[in-house]
């Protein structure tokens, strides 16, 4: 695994765990940006298939999946993982965190 999918699966685990804490926020800030980036003039006329992928998931699939989905060390998850609408919700310090940790397993 290369740095950048290693520090993405990171990133996205400690998003799983804060939903354990407080799903309906995270959910909610999931939810806010692909709305905000799907309206935004700059993605007009573009066709936004990973955004519609992702909301499609956020409303059909349980947080229990949610989880799994982001968590997971697979292709599929690899690829959901590419185009997350999870932003705004690791603070820097967790973020720096995460990205030192990840360093010392894959060199950066």
């Amino acid at each position: 695994m290369n740095f950048v999918d290693l520090l993405s699966l990171a990133l996205h685990r400690a998003v799983a765990e804060k939903m354990l804490a407080d799903e309906k926020r995270v959910l909610k800030i999931a939810r806010d940006n692909i709305d905000r980036w799907l309206s935004s003039p700059e993605r007009k006329g573009q066709r936004n298939l990973a955004l519609m992928e992702w909301k499609e998931i956020l409303e059909t699939r349980s947080a229990d999946e949610i989880r799994k989905i982001i968590s997971t060390n697979d292709d599929e998850g690899q690829r959901l993982r590419s185009s997350s609408p999870f932003t705004g919700i690791i603070t820097q310090e967790e973020r720096t965190e995460i990205y030192d940790a990840c360093a010392k397993i894959v060199p950066v």
